[in-house]
């Protein structure tokens, strides 16, 4: 079970990959002449990317993890926004398009490694000093109480019982 701080660090740690992936790759493919969308359009790849990094964000991520999510996030976007400019022919990118790509997947795999590092070394930090709960934490499961029952019998016994009724003299 997670607790309401785990998740809010999951989902802050989500938010942040989805939009500074997607944002910047608006931002470059914007700057090499590309066409930029509406920003509901953007939002919406965004917190579609954030929630496909959802899975990662259990455990530190590594460098070539980082990579490798980056930069299929930029080859969607660029397809994404070829295809909602309707400029289909524009999905292979010119050399000026695919060098801002390159950049822009330089920098924020940069600025998410750097990230990723200090998060995790803070967190430490303050596990080093935030006092630990000494005592158990209390129990949530129901408490049983036994309850005294029939005893147990065999079972020869008790389907000799069912089957072959004891039969004494017919009453006069």
């Amino acid at each position: 079970m997670t607790s309401p701080t785990r998740g809010a660090v999951r989902v802050a740690r989500c938010g942040v990959i989805g939009l500074s992936s997607g944002l910047l790759a608006v931002v470059v493919h914007a700057g090499a002449g590309g066409h930029v969308p509406a920003l509901p359009h953007v939002l919406a790849f965004a917190a579609v990317v954030g929630w496909a990094c959802g899975p990662l964000t259990d455990r530190q991520v590594g460098f070539g993890e980082i990579v490798a999510l980056v930069v299929s996030v930029q080859v969607t976007m660029h397809v994404f926004l070829a295809v909602v400019s309707r400029h289909p022919d524009g999905v292979l990118p010119s050399p000026s398009m695919l060098s801002a790509h390159v950049l822009a997947t330089a920098v924020v795999v940069g600025a998410l490694t750097g990230a990723e590092r200090a998060v995790f070394r803070l967190a430490a930090a303050l596990a080093s000093v935030v006092p630990r709960r000494l005592s158990p934490p209390p129990a949530v499961a129901p408490l049983r109480i036994p309850i005294a029952g029939h005893p147990e019998q065999p079972l020869a016994e008790v389907s000799r019982r069912r089957t072959v009724p004891r039969r004494g003299p017919p009453v006069s």
